[in-house]
């Protein structure tokens, strides 16, 4: 019998920290500091449109307006590893967009760095591509 209660009082006191457990969720208009974003602008009215990824897996949508609205979701795990690539692409800076262009940009606090391209004839690089298509896929 005190076996069985020593078990049943752990198990109730895990229950009870399991809540705490949770990621924070963030709303549209109060996103976290630390922000990974991708997307296409230029063309006619030079507007862009983009996605934020949080830390935590949640994605948000920017449209050509600039209102922020709910996405997807993708697991936490699978984000902080978008989050350290990005961060092994710092160093690189390429700025060549075209009439249309596509971008990567990722924002701790007040710092943000932004890769753009989509110039003919100057290639970004393989590693920038591979992310950006990575993040496409979280919107499948």
């Amino acid at each position: 019998m005190k076996y069985l209660l020593i078990t049943l009082s752990l198990l109730l006191g895990a229950i009870a920290l399991l809540p705490s457990c949770k990621s924070n969720k963030y709303a549209a208009d109060k996103l976290p500091p630390q922000q990974l974003r991708w997307g296409t602008g230029g063309g006619f009215a030079g507007k862009e449109s983009s996605h934020i990824l949080c830390d935590n897996g949640q994605i948000f949508n920017r449209d050509i307006m600039g209102a922020v609205s709910k996405g997807g979701r993708t697991k936490g795990a699978k984000a902080k590893s978008l989050f350290k690539t990005a961060e092994t692409l710092t160093k690189v800076d390429f700025q060549h967009p075209g009439n249309t262009y596509s971008f990567l940009e990722w924002q701790d606090g007040d710092m943000v760095r932004r890769i753009v391209w989509g110039e003919k004839g100057i290639p970004v690089d393989k590693s920038v591509q591979e992310l950006y298509t990575q993040l496409n896929g979280l919107l499948k």
